[in-house]
Formats: structure tokens, C-alpha cells, sequence
């Protein structure tokens, strides 16, 4: 089980570094990956985790509704006042992304961990679906943390911290193994907050934040991160 959370782990490290690589990325090519991050968030949240929650908790709705919450009160000073969205989110839009990819990967790690202890069939999808979006997943939270932080150095700390989260909700499973009638409802809870914290994300942070821009072909790489996340799950 261990060795394929190292794989998810570097998978989204290796996603992150894609973008990392090169030094100077234009601004059509940010909001490009920063709209090809909305419409895979959305699509995760919408068509993945919260049906999959409600399927095993039928009070998961009101986590979802918590993880937003969440979210508002982070971002109530409003951070995307201005014209220049990028500029004016800074610090405090790189932490609302940071806290809902953490949850994110920390649940992911959780889920790897429960699914194994549950059965070695289910642990090898599980495993299959993870590893195979990790790295769209990384290259999207690497591409909207240098939007917002402008800042390769910090950017590569808090991708390796991602990657780590996902031990830690490894970890947490194995501690949670002897507690089998309670694990379903903990990883529904789990995977409704961070629907929650996905959806304000998207739509209340990312999607004004593109919007602002002027290049006509932002929207379709909105359109394209909803597209991908049907081709991962056909896949898999």
C-alpha cells in the first residue's frame, strides 16, 4: 500500500514540476491552466466526490455546504476586488487553494489506505484513478499557485508539502483500521468538505479570475478541464 502512495505522491509532484521547469510563463498561458483547473475542480466536486459521499453518508450535503463555508470566511475581506485579479489575490488566494488541496490530498491518501484495508481489488482502482489525475492535478495547482504567487521557490515548497499530505491520510487509515463501522462515514465527511472547499475554488475564485482576462481562448480551457475529467473517468 506504501508504494503506491509514494507513486501518488510523485505523481502530483511530477505534475507540478512540468510547469516549474520553465521560468517565465506568460500570462495567457497562467489563466489557460488556471481555467483548465476550474472545470477539472468543478467536475471533481460535482461529479465525483459528492455523489460518491452521499452514496455512503446521506447527511454529506451539509459537510459539502461546511467546506464552503470554509472558504468564504477565508476569502471575506474579498481578494478579487480590483483590475488586476492575479496581482490582488496573493497570499490569501494561494492559502484557499492550499487548504483545499491539502484536505484533498490528505482524503486521497485516506481513501488508498481505507480501500486496501477493505479489499485489494477495490484498493487497485482506487489506486488506478488517483495516480492517473495526479499529475493534471499537480500541473493545475502548480500553474494557479504562480498566478498567485509569482514565486518559483515557494511554489515548489508548497507542492512538496501536497505530496507529503498524502502519507498523511495513509497514515491515518492505517490508525483507523480497527475502527471498520466507522470508516465509510469519516472518508464521506471528509470528501464532502473538500467538495465544498472545490466548489467555492472554482466557481467563486477561479472563474472570476479568468473571466477578467481578455483572451478568447480561456473559456475553452475551462470547457477542457470538464472534458478531462470525463476522459480519466472513462479510463478508469
Amino acid at each position: 500500500m506504501f508504494l503506491v502512495v509514494l507513486i501518488s505522491s510523485l505523481a502530483y509532484i511530477l505534475g507540478g514540476f512540468l510547469v516549474l521547469i520553465r521560468k517565465n510563463w506568460p500570462e495567457r498561458t497562467l489563466l489557460s491552466l488556471v481555467a483548465l483547473s476550474a472545470g477539472l475542480l468543478l467536475s471533481i466536486a460535482l461529479l465525483h466526490l459528492i455523489p460518491h459521499a452521499i452514496e455512503d453518508y446521506h447527511d454529506s450535503s451539509l459537510f459539502v455546504l461546511l467546506g464552503f463555508l470554509i472558504m468564504y470566511f477565508i476569502f471575506l475581506p474579498g481578494t478579487f476586488n480590483g483590475k488586476n485579479g492575479v496581482e490582488n489575490s496573493g497570499k490569501s488566494g494561494a492559502t484557499g487553494l492550499t487548504i483545499g488541496m491539502l484536505l484533498h490530498n490528505f482524503f486521497e491518501g485516506l481513501s488508498i489506505g481505507i480501500s486496501y484495508a477493505s479489499s485489494f481489488e477495490l484498493g487497485v482502482f482506487v489506486t488506478i484513478a488517483l495516480v492517473i489525475h495526479k499529475i493534471p492535478e499537480g500541473l493545475s495547482y502548480t500553474s494557479v499557485m504562480l498566478a498567485f504567487l509569482n514565486g518559483r521557490k515557494k511554489t515548489a515548497i508548497y507542492l512538496v508539502i501536497q505530496g507529503l499530505f498524502t502519507w498523511l491520510g495513509a497514515g491515518i487509515a492505517v490508525l483507523l483500521s480497527e475502527m471498520k463501522d466507522f470508516q465509510e462515514t469519516i472518508v464521506a465527511m471528509g470528501l464532502s468538505v473538500t467538495a465544498g472547499i472545490f466548489l467555492y475554488l472554482s466557481g467563486a475564485m477561479l472563474l472570476p479570475l479568468i473571466n477578467q482576462g481578455t483572451f478568447k481562448s480561456t473559456p475553452l480551457f475551462f470547457i477542457g478541464g470538464i472534458l478531462l475529467f470525463f476522459i480519466l473517468h472513462s479510463v478508469v
